[in-house]
């Protein structure tokens, strides 16, 4: 968390108004949320799921970068009342429209 009142958050205030695509960086920023957004379109759905997916992530860094992409309307979690209770991770709309984003980025990278 940046102190508010800091140059750092002062400066990212300045470039999330001066630009757009600062941010979708911001977003999408995060060493594993591009990952999480890839396996959950391939169904990789739960928070097991995900950490056998990512073994090197820590369920802490996992939990995280879930909630911040759910706070980005990126992902919704989606209780399933059973017993035990189940919880289920699908992408937005607005998730669904960032997976060609993310494959060309990729692309771009090999280049």
């Amino acid at each position: 968390m940046i102190k508010e009142t800091s140059s750092n958050a002062v400066n990212k205030a300045f470039l999330l108004k001066s630009c757009r695509i600062n941010g979708a960086l911001d977003i999408i920023s995060g060493r594993w949320k591009a990952l999480i957004i890839i396996h959950i379109s391939e169904n990789t759905n739960r928070f097991s799921l995900l950490k056998i997916a990512l073994h090197s992530i820590s369920d802490q860094t996992l939990g995280k970068q879930i909630k911040e992409l759910e706070a980005s309307g990126l992902i919704i979690k989606n209780i399933i009342a059973e017993v035990p209770v189940k919880v289920e991770y699908q992408l937005t709309a607005k998730g669904e429209a960032l997976l060609p984003i993310l494959s060309d980025l990729s692309n771009w990278s090999d280049i």
